[in-house]
């Protein structure tokens, strides 16, 4: 009989229990917004003079759901002398490689482009093997070009012969740091991002090594980084 009351209690007891309420899947919060776009730096002509500024900005883009960082360039440099005309820009490549920050990885990495017009009555030859880049810690490196493969680039570089009157419209970066392989990546063409990492106050140049006709005409570009607001 004790038996039957404790049961009956139970039973009572559990019939004036509020009904369990049914779990809900907690939502994740959304990420943070990136603060974007921003303008990373600005890039000048300081010798020999030039005209107009490259702007480097990182803007953002949906990759799916997920909101991503790209970096954008803008604008351009213009210059002339005695052998051509000269227009610099930036120009996307097929090129990865780590950015300015920690864990950043920067899909196509930009060169430096170089479009010069020859002005002068005879042929100019650029010799890739003795042109350089200057990079921001002032060390030299040697360059590749548009007409490079880069399963090729420690082979000897061909010199590209200019036409009087006709344009050469190449890139420039510079080749020691270039590999195939990054760790945790699969194997593709890397480097350590060269302009995307620049800040301002950097310089760097580029020597290009000219010969028009029979005499030599080497060409050195001296480049400032400036602040966003110049």
């Amino acid at each position: 009989m004790k038996r039957l009351l404790l049961v009956g209690a139970l039973v009572l007891l559990w019939g004036c229990m509020p009904p369990a309420r049914p779990q809900t899947a907690t939502k994740a919060p959304p990420p943070p917004r990136l603060n974007l776009p921003r303008i990373a730096h600005r890039v000048t002509l300081v010798s020999p003079p030039g005209q107009g500024v490259i702007e480097l900005r990182q803007e953002s883009q949906m990759q799916g759901s997920v909101e991503t960082a790209v970096y954008r360039a803008y604008g351009g440099i213009l210059a002339s002398d005695d052998v051509a005309r000269w227009r610099f820009t930036y120009i996307k490549t097929s090129l990865e490689g780590p950015g300015a920050t920690r864990g950043e990885w920067v899909d196509g990495l930009h060169a430096m482009s170089v479009i010069f017009v020859n002005t002068t009555r005879g042929d100019l030859e650029v010799d890739w093997e003795q042109s350089r880049f200057v990079d921001a810690s002032g060390r030299s490196q040697r360059v590749i070009h548009r007409g490079v493969q880069l399963n090729q680039r420690t082979a000897q570089m061909l010199p590209s012969t200019l036409a009087p009157g006709a344009t050469l419209n190449e890139f420039v970066f510079p080749g020691d740091g270039i590999t195939f392989s990054a760790p945790g990546r699969a194997s593709v063409w890397n480097s350590p991002a060269v302009f995307e990492r620049l800040v301002p106050g950097a310089e760097f140049s580029i020597v290009l090594n000219i010969k028009s006709g029979q005499t030599a005409a080497p060409r050195t570009f001296k480049f400032s980084v400036v602040p966003p607001s110049t």
